[in-house]
């Protein structure tokens, strides 16, 4: 079952989750024909591989701290850091601590013109 998105005029806390950390799973906040925007949660030592999105997308780290690795560069992310990535970048998600993270992804419609 999956969690409602948010609709227009609703307001989400994206506060630190503490010690609720561990016990809140991801979930997309909402998703709109072109944007999207999800809270991630990572427990300390979690990894995600090497992935890209068509689109540009921002990165801002909640809570934690976690690494990114973009074409082999190691980015560390620290509460309150916001990193950016342009379109079809191929990077990789390593929590350092447990980690909460805003991702904001500018969804890209291939066959639009």
């Amino acid at each position: 079952m999956s969690l409602p998105h948010l609709s227009s005029g609703e307001v989400a806390s994206v506060l630190p989750l503490g010690k609720q950390l561990t016990q809140t799973p991801s979930a997309a906040l909402f998703k709109e024909q072109r944007l999207e925007v999800m809270r991630m949660v990572l427990p300390a030592g979690k990894h995600v591989g090497s992935h890209a999105v068509a689109g540009p997308l921002t990165i801002q780290c909640l809570e934690g701290e976690v690494e990114i690795g973009i074409d082999g560069v190691q980015r560390r992310l620290h509460q309150g850091d916001l990193l950016y990535l342009g379109p079809a970048a191929v990077h990789d998600v390593t929590a350092i601590t447990n980690a909460s993270l805003l991702v904001t992804v500018v969804l890209v419609n291939h066959g639009a013109s």
